[in-house]
């Protein structure tokens, strides 16, 4: 029997015996859009394997920084605690990091795929403007509600892998070289602390170096970087994620900028950044 008699056959023997045909699934897909300073996405989501499209159409970068929120909390416990978390060196308990498209170049899209947990959840984005003040001070948050349900995708496998970066304190560490074309990219977090990893590829001609001359100058003059390529961002201690990106030959930079559990520095600062050669 050829496989479409045999696949036809299955679908007829399903509804003989008044059981559903089977169909096949995949990730529940999700897109955000940005702008500034917002999120134009759903409130609410199904629990399960998710990914996040996120389409930057704002004239700043954005990224969008998944926090969930522990138990009774809301987004308005967010909103009122954020002051005083952004001047903390850890944020509060109740507050966790399961990961998110990171930032994306103007007009771009960057994708990530995660296993959601029912619960109340808040999309930030805690990337600063020219003024430095972070986007998610200027109003740039959206709280989402991750429901149980029939539509949940949990049983649904995660995207297959041919990469995949480690986040230590504080290093990135790659268990392949980069090579020009499509991956998917498989981000572990083994550090003591919460970490994250965003992507740039350098202007030619410059280096780390000049990125972190740039970044202590005060961010000062021309940016030594061109397209921003997203990445996960902040995950906590044992999470994983998934992102897809192209990758053109050249040089780029993973870059860690979350804040350090003891003294309140971005991880760049601490080393947490690393110059790679895609051929």
């Amino acid at each position: 029997m050829s496989i479409r008699r045999l696949a036809l056959a299955s679908v007829a023997w399903a509804v003989a015996c008044g059981r559903p045909a089977p169909r096949a699934t995949g990730p529940n897909v999700v897109t955000i859009t940005a702008t500034d300073y917002a999120f134009g996405m759903p409130d609410t989501i199904p629990a399960g394997l998710t990914t996040f499209r996120l389409v930057n159409q704002g004239k700043e970068l954005h990224h969008a920084s998944l926090v969930r929120l522990g138990e009774g909390k809301t987004a308005a416990d967010f909103q009122a605690g954020l002051a005083a978390a952004m001047k903390s060196h850890a944020p509060p308990s109740w507050m966790t990091f399961p990961g998110g498209p990171n930032a994306v170049t103007l007009g771009d899209t960057a994708i990530v795929t995660q296993m959601l947990e029912p619960g109340s959840y808040v999309f930030v984005c805690w990337i600063p403007s020219l003024d430095g003040v972070p986007h998610v001070m200027k109003g740039m948050m959206h709280p989402l509600v991750v429901a149980a349900g029939a539509a949940s995708s949990a049983a649904v496998a995660e995207p297959a892998t041919d990469v995949t970066i480690k986040l230590t304190d504080y290093d990135f560490q790659l268990s392949q070289r980069l090579t020009a074309g499509k991956h998917v990219v498989r981000v572990e977090n083994t550090g003591a602390q919460a970490h994250e990893v965003v992507i740039a590829a350098l202007t030619p001609g410059k280096t780390l170096q000049d990125f972190i001359a740039w970044e202590a100058g005060g961010e000062k003059g021309p940016l030594p970087t061109g397209q921003w390529l997203g990445g996960v961002t902040t995950l906590d201690v044992g999470g994983h994620s998934q992102f897809t990106t192209t990758f053109a030959p050249g040089s780029y930079l993973l870059l860690c900028f979350w804040p350090d559990a003891k003294d309140g520095k971005p991880h760049i600062i601490h080393g947490m950044a690393k110059q790679i050669t895609v051929s």
